[in-house]
């Protein structure tokens, strides 16, 4: 069956690769030798991300490391994978305060940074939508466990019923509960990641052929 996975790179990293040392992750080895069966044959793994901003990110060498880590996986798959990049908006809005600062009560309101993600989904969704109408899959495997996918999903649903389509939630359980109710209902199949999948599924610590390692702090 050919297949095609579709995944939503920060969904999956704010779920489970934050915090861990799971980072080096082969995403083309985790689906087709560990969450696919036999019958999936990959053609192709797309990627969706948006380059980390420094002023976002605990540590500036956030940067660097993602920029080490794409690298990487276009080295590893030149042809099987494709990474689609969106971009990071940065706004300063001012936002209430649930609860008054002590010793300062009569600040109601502070100006914050607001860091939102643009382009990766609707590309997901479009990408997702025009594979359909092309034929240039037999099954589509989305994972993600964001809501905003739910419109896509329900268009290729009720347009291209012969399609298979299986959901993999990046979630923090294997309790299928948590998976979202308005993803699983157009999947013909569900489930979810399990942390054992992605460290059986890590990068080489060198990528042949190349100067890339795996960066110190994800050791």
């Amino acid at each position: 069956m050919r297949t095609v996975v579709y995944i939503d790179g920060f969904n999956l990293y704010y779920s489970l690769l934050r915090r861990t040392n799971l980072k080096w992750l082969d995403v083309v080895t985790l689906f087709r030798d560990h969450v696919l069966g036999s019958n999936a044959q990959v053609t192709q793994v797309c990627y969706y991300t948006a380059p980390v901003l420094a002023r976002m990110s605990d540590d500036p060498q956030s940067v660097q490391r993602q920029r080490i880590y794409l690298q990487a996986l276009r080295k590893m798959y030149p042809d099987q994978l494709r990474i689609v990049e969106g971009r990071i908006s940065v706004t300063t809005p001012f936002q209430r305060l649930v609860e008054p600062i002590s010793g300062a009560p009569q600040i109601s309101r502070v100006q914050v940074y607001d860091f939102n993600e643009k382009k990766t989904d609707v590309s997901l969704a479009t990408d997702l939508l025009a594979g359909a109408w092309t034929s240039a899959f037999e099954q589509a495997v989305i994972c993600s466990n964001d809501t905003d996918l739910e419109p896509a999903l329900a268009a290729l649903r009720r347009y291209h019923p012969h399609l298979r389509l299986g959901l993999v939630a990046p979630v923090k359980t294997s309790d299928s509960r948590h998976i979202a109710a308005d993803l699983r209902k157009h999947a013909d199949w569900s489930k979810t990641l399990s942390p054992v999948h992605l460290a059986n599924a890590q990068l080489p610590e060198r990528i042949p052929a190349s100067s890339l390692y795996r960066p110190d702090a994800w050791k």
